[in-house]
């Protein structure tokens, strides 16, 4: 449909299209047909891009907004928008995870150094790692972030109150039944991530 603005017709006028740019009038023919390429890997393609944004709507505000937003806006981009690109190729056409691909979170902060588990009874387990403090970035003082995750793909923090420093955290599995488990270290002050790990809790 055509529109009219400074005495100027834009727009749709029968089989061609008007437009104008630096004071110059367009005209090209409508095209025919819109392609819309139902290849079995485009289809596929789609279906993963598919899950990968219902998997941010679902987490929204416990993990895309506090912990996406910050690293997608040092590369001018939306949490969703980064979290897609990097986690689209871990979901399959039906919108389920593979785990090992799946990054919860990402940045440059050091990662969770050597972890390790230790089940001290039948539902406390013990997470240990390496405190591998170098500098004002990566420092003793980077929180360790726990996250749990069921197989509906909603996330959920956890209560957690150790740093890098600690070497260690013991969660009672009793009061928090999970499928999956993720953690990672926050720096707060500069709004920094390390990538995240995951434990298979099945």
């Amino acid at each position: 449909m055509a529109s009219i603005k400074d005495k100027l017709i834009a727009g749709l006028v029968g089989p061609v299209i008007i437009s104008h740019r630096y004071g110059k009038a367009y005209i090209r023919s409508k095209p025919s047909s819109v392609k819309n390429p139902r290849t079995p890997g485009q289809v596929n393609q789609r279906g993963k891009f598919k899950a990968a944004t219902q998997f941010v709507s679902r987490n929204l505000d416990e993990l895309i907004r506090p912990y996406w937003n910050p690293e997608a806006r040092r590369n001018a981009m939306s949490g969703q928008n980064l979290f897609c690109k990097l986690n689209t190729h871990a979901f399959d056409s039906d919108g389920f995870p593979d785990i090992t691909r799946l990054k919860l979170t990402t940045g440059n902060l050091g990662e969770v150094n050597n972890l390790r588990l230790e089940m001290t009874d039948d539902t406390i387990i013990r997470f240990i790692w390496n405190n591998n403090s170098r500098d004002k970035k990566t420092s003793e003082e980077n929180q360790f972030k726990l996250f749990g995750m069921n197989l509906d793909l909603v996330v959920k923090e956890l209560p957690c109150n150790a740093v890098r420093k600690h070497e260690a955290f013991v969660l009672d599995l009793k009061q928090n039944t999970f499928s999956y488990l993720f953690c990672f270290f926050w720096n707060p002050q500069l709004q920094l991530a390390s990538n995240s790990e995951w434990i298979d809790c099945t």
